[in-house]
């Protein structure tokens, strides 16, 4: 296996896979670790903040250096605020460009309707905001606790597999010409290349569901809904332990893993 390569995957596993580009590589987060490998400055995640600067650090066995700065304040895990996007709903005109936008497929909606964003998808890369013609889109707080190394690990996985998704769905419409295409033109060699070399079925990793749109959609608001329903569980069960209610969220526990897996 290639030792770039292989480096390359574990700079990319400590990035918290917002897609952002405010590191200044326009595809986020592979590219990123890619130009670290040959010899950019590793603190320039502004999402992941001075605990990820420091992590790639030590991981490269070079100096410490000050994270570059995030216009939100510091949590108390040392990253900047986790913030969410928001549509005022009323003022959408249903133009679709955000939904192109969005790197990790937060946003649902069709031409000329509203559209609504998941907020438990939503990482706050903001790369909605700018395309929006009637600027209707805002950043709030993300309000939830702080997650675990273990949840940002699983989170990590998550997006990431959902941008791959998200690039090829883009390259199909973009050669196809139907429907906007927001971004540059990804450079989808760079993820094929990467992974290619670790080994990884790159069909099963970036293709997504062979569904209908309006299919995707609900399978995307079920999944919402279910986490949303283990979340608030979750937290009257550090309240008042209650039986009923832990076997419910065990129940939820399987019905998502099933519908991931489908």
């Amino acid at each position: 296996m290639n030792l770039n390569i292989t480096l390359t995957q574990q700079i990319d596993a400590l990035l918290p896979q917002t897609q952002c580009g405010l590191c200044g590589h326009r595809d986020g987060c592979l590219p990123y670790a890619q130009a670290i490998v040959d010899g950019e400055e590793a603190n320039k995640c502004i999402p992941g903040g001075q605990p990820v600067a420091d992590q790639l650090a030590q991981l490269l066995n070079r100096p410490k250096l000050t994270a570059e700065q995030s216009v939100w304040p510091i949590q108390s895990d040392g990253r900047p605020q986790r913030m969410k996007a928001v549509i005022r709903e009323d003022e959408c005109i249903g133009c679709t460009k955000c939904i192109s936008a969005c790197p990790v497929d937060a946003i649902i909606g069709s031409g000329k309707l509203m559209h609504s964003i998941l907020t438990d998808l939503c990482t706050g890369c903001e790369l909605c905001i700018p395309p929006c013609p009637v600027d209707c889109i805002d950043l709030v707080e993300d309000q939830s606790p702080l997650i675990t190394e273990q949840q940002r690990t699983i989170e990590q996985d998550e997006l990431r597999s959902r941008y791959y998704a998200h690039i090829q769905r883009q390259e199909s419409r973009r050669n196809t010409h139907k429907g906007p295409t927001v971004r540059a033109a990804i450079e989808s060699e760079v993820f094929s290349q990467f992974t290619t070399e670790i080994g990884i079925d790159h069909d099963q990793v970036v293709t997504p569901p062979q569904t209908t749109p309006e299919q995707d959609a609900k399978r995307v608001i079920e999944l919402a809904k279910i986490r949303t329903q283990m979340k608030k569980l979750d937290k009257q069960l550090t309240v008042r332990p209650d039986p009923a209610k832990l076997q419910l969220l065990a129940q939820l526990k399987e019905k998502l893993a099933m519908i991931e897996g489908a």
